[in-house]
């Protein structure tokens, strides 16, 4: 599916802002997580860098890719905004127009690798099948299906590790530049730096005990929730994160099928 021209140039607005701007206390599949409760109170947020594995990988890194997108100014006020005026976290559809980057023709993760991490131990991919709610024998297809792209923004997820042959559960915020693999609704699935498969946040109430040290240009009132896009998506529309111009990728692992993309016909955003 591409996106409608009039839904792509409202998109495009949103993106503007993104383009100037996996590892707790509850029990998943048996497994006992150790970062704490994060359902009836605030609990507590994982920031995970990029490039940093964390807590529990399911695998060794598989991520081609770890750069994150370098600050710029941001946009004056009105719908160009990518977050909430109260600080926080704005949700954006995974099939938003720039909502992720990624380098033309180049994954940001190895898949043979990730395919080969988890089918090789039969307990650590029967575990991560668990998760994602498919069957062992689907995990190398699953994983194929998923399209390799970078955060844009930092993002909020429940990550999810293997400790002692168990799964663990966290609520975590994963640094803009992390290299992820996402469904074909634009919901990221696994974590390229460590295996963890991911699922969308769940909600919280009152304010999260952070874990972790903030990176430079970390702030919560940027964090973003990625909800699923209405429809799959066939294509993507990505910026590339080195040259800043725009890149059309097939849903799936083949990145050889990229194509530039002409600018987007920006657009004046609304009076406030």
């Amino acid at each position: 599916m591409r996106t409608p021209t009039g839904t792509f140039v409202l998109a495009c607005v949103l993106s503007t802002a993104l383009l100037l701007s996996g590892c707790g206390g509850s029990t998943v599949n048996g497994g006992t997580t150790h970062l704490g409760d994060d359902a009836a109170t605030g609990g507590e947020l994982l920031l995970q860098p990029a490039a940093d594995p964390g807590p529990d990988p399911f695998t060794d890194s598989t991520a081609l890719t770890a750069a994150t997108p370098s600050p710029a100014p941001r946009t004056p006020g009105g719908t160009g905004r990518a977050f909430t005026d109260a600080g926080g976290p704005r949700s954006l559809s995974g099939g938003t127009p720039g909502l992720y980057g990624g380098t033309e023709r180049t994954g940001s993760c190895d898949i043979g690798r990730q395919i080969g991490h988890l089918t090789r131990d039969p307990a650590r991919g029967r575990a991560f099948a668990q998760v994602a709610g498919i069957a062992l024998a689907s995990v190398p297809d699953h994983v194929r299906a998923l399209t390799p792209v970078v955060l844009r923004a930092d993002t909020r997820v429940t990550g999810h590790g293997y400790r002692a042959g168990r799964t663990t559960r966290y609520q975590s915020v994963l640094q803009a530049g992390t290299a992820v693999l996402v469904d074909d609704h634009g919901l990221p699935r696994l974590r390229c730096a460590c295996g963890n498969p991911l699922r969308p946040p769940t909600a919280r109430h009152g304010t999260p005990v952070t874990r972790g040290t903030p990176w430079p240009g970390y702030r919560p009132g940027g964090v973003i929730v990625v909800t699923p896009a209405p429809r799959a998506v066939t294509g993507f529309t990505i910026i590339d994160t080195a040259f800043r111009t725009w890149i059309e990728r097939r849903t799936g692992h083949d990145v050889r099928h990229d194509r530039a993309l002409p600018p987007p016909a920006w657009v004046t955003p609304p009076p406030h």
